[in-house]
């Protein structure tokens, strides 16, 4: 059979081991909300415990920090449910992207493989059986998982740096397509009615040019000279979990993000290597990991410069977003590629795309950089869009106002009175 044969049958992988409602460390307990608490979660209420910041719930909450491998000590799927037979070895923390993956691939839902049990009478949540074997599409799933990890495993198959995973095949459907369809509109000796002529090779600039083009983009010598940003605006995203937020940063290392949520003020500050999540009366420390991590996320998010170069990245030719000619740069390690978008015209960068690895297929993440505008002499963009592989985890925020070097009080960033709990 054909490697697109038995693609076809890859279609009840969606959930095959369950969908992960704990995210540890790393990650967020959104999972848990949606599939054990969908009342709260519909009504927008931030889900805030203690292995997950603010920032972390609105933006690459499960990175992995390496292929088949997880946070340091995490236990993997095949130790935390049961009648796990294929991924073995997956860190726990993967399981719930890794799922959306074949899930959005294959255009299904959980319940096409998996078996319910009618809803808990009291909490009014739907009973998974997780661990069934009932679905005769999970067993097939199960072999179609083992021929993509053998795919992989070959390493006399070229794909030119394109995993091979089920959305391959699959488009987005059950039953992926084997056959062109007929009539044809073109073949090897005829062109297509529509096809345009080919485009003349241009010469790319390096990766340093790129860079000095982004830089004076931004705002060139500007740039240094800011010393905070105050970004006001809302984030938006499915089931009505929009909210008001505002954003401060200062430099070198602080900043302070606020939700207004219909259930309360939600405040995360780090100041260094500390920082603090605070949800009402309670105040919750982060460990110093998790600080850093949030700081460097914020400054990929909200910093004017959003990237530096590396001696690790290279060009990776021209691609068209939002019908814009743009240079790609990417940066590739054994954990993840990252791909930076910049715009051919006017240098600013327009999308970052990251390909973070497991040990079964890449889950994709995806920060999109919109309506850049003036900002007391530096280019800012006044909407991020982060796109997960599930909808449910993705977000667009639109800043109304946006404040360059304004007067903050270090005060904001001072360790909350509250003592941690």
């Amino acid at each position: 059979m054909s490697v697109k044969t038995k693609m076809s049958s890859f279609i009840c992988v969606v959930l095959c081991l369950g969908v992960v409602c704990l995210i540890t460390n790393r990650s967020v307990k959104v999972a848990a909300a949606r599939e054990e608490q969908p009342t709260r979660v519909a009504a927008g209420a931030p889900v805030l415990n203690s292995s997950q910041s603010l920032l972390r719930m609105s933006y690459a909450a499960t990175k992995s920090s390496g292929p088949a491998q997880g946070v340091l000590g995490e236990k993997t799927v095949d130790q935390t449910r049961k009648n796990i037979q294929v991924l073995k070895g997956l860190p726990d923390s993967q399981l719930f992207l890794l799922m959306n993956f074949v899930a959005t691939s294959l255009g299904q839902q959980c319940s096409f493989c998996h078996v319910q049990q009618g809803k808990d009478p009291k909490k009014g949540f739907t009973n998974w059986v997780w661990e069934s074997d009932e679905k005769p599409e999970k067993e097939t799933a199960r072999r179609m998982m083992q021929m993509v990890l053998s795919i992989k495993a070959n390493n006399k198959v070229d794909f030119r740096e394109k995993d091979v995973t089920c959305y391959t095949c699959h488009r987005g459907q059950k039953q992926p397509t084997g056959l062109p369809p007929m009539p044809l509109a073109r073949s090897g000796h005829e062109p297509g009615p529509n096809d345009t002529a080919p485009s003349v090779r241009i010469t790319l600039p390096s990766v340093e040019q790129i860079f000095s083009k982004y830089i004076e983009a931004v705002g060139g010598s500007a740039v240094t000279g800011t010393k905070t940003l105050v970004l006001k605006g809302k984030r938006e995203a499915s089931q009505d979990r929009n909210w008001p937020n505002e954003i401060t940063l200062a430099d070198p290392d602080k900043f302070l993000i606020i939700a207004i949520t219909p259930q309360g003020t939600v405040r995360q500050v780090v100041n260094g290597d500390k920082g603090w999540v605070m949800n009402g009366a309670n105040v919750r420390t982060l460990a110093p990991a998790a600080a850093v991590e949030a700081k460097r996320s914020s400054n990929e998010l909200f910093n004017i410069v959003k990237v530096k170069p590396s001696q690790s990245m290279r060009l990776g030719g021209m691609q068209k977003v939002r019908e814009r000619d743009a240079y790609v740069v990417e940066n590739a390690t054994d954990a993840k590629t990252e791909r930076y978008y910049f715009d051919s015209q006017t240098g600013l960068l327009l999308r970052k795309m990251t390909l973070n690895k497991t040990l079964l297929m890449p889950f994709p993440e995806q920060l999109d950089f919109q309506d850049y505008r003036d900002v007391d002499g530096v280019k800012v963009p006044f909407t991020i869009r982060y796109s997960a592989i599930d909808t449910y985890d993705s977000w667009t925020r639109t800043f109304t106002e946006i404040k360059r070097n304004a007067l903050v009080e270090d005060t904001l960033f001072a360790m909350p009175a509250t003592p941690p709990k």
